[in-house]
């Protein structure tokens, strides 16, 4: 089903002559020429466009400090932002370092630890697993306890 070529021809006027492709443009200036309804749009379009533009916008002393203000408190909000996830990546890079070195140290103490107290290797694998994930655990149940959660208090999320 084609579309109404007076409708098209509206919605590309609307869009702007800047905005369209070279084909879109020929179309429109070829419809134009052979249809007076649409040429009286394209025109009562352009006044409208050229009294908005001439029309002088001020805005009051209170409105510029007031939105300067509020782009000053964003701008700093993003940088504590930004700061945050820096600390919070220099975090997970130290720990995943720290796990890495550690982890084969700690599983070979296991398993001497194993060896010595003679019991099976499922056993003091077990024991390794829950002293490896323990502190993580104990970390998450603290904050649980203290009710620290991922928002502000002004509702905004953390990130």
């Amino acid at each position: 089903m084609s579309r109404d070529p007076h409708q098209q021809a509206r919605e590309l006027i609307a869009c702007g002559q800047q905005d369209l492709s070279d084909s879109e443009q020929t179309w429109l200036r070829t419809h134009l020429d052979g249809c007076a309804a649409c040429r009286d749009y394209a025109e009562t379009a352009g006044q409208v466009v050229r009294s908005l533009r001439s029309v002088p916008v001020a805005a009051d002393l209170g409105l510029v400090r007031t939105t300067q203000m509020r782009v000053r408190l964003h701008a700093n909000q993003l940088r504590q932002k930004q700061e945050r996830m820096w600390l919070v990546i220099m975090s997970c890079v130290i720990v995943g370092l720290s796990a890495a070195i550690s982890t084969p140290f700690l599983w070979r103490g296991f398993e001497w630890l194993g060896e010595w107290a003679r019991v099976s290797s499922p056993v003091w694998q077990v024991g390794f697993m829950v002293f490896w994930i323990s502190p993580a655990l104990a970390v998450s149940l603290i904050f649980l306890a203290r009710g620290v959660h991922l928002a502000d208090t002004n509702g905004t999320s953390r990130g």
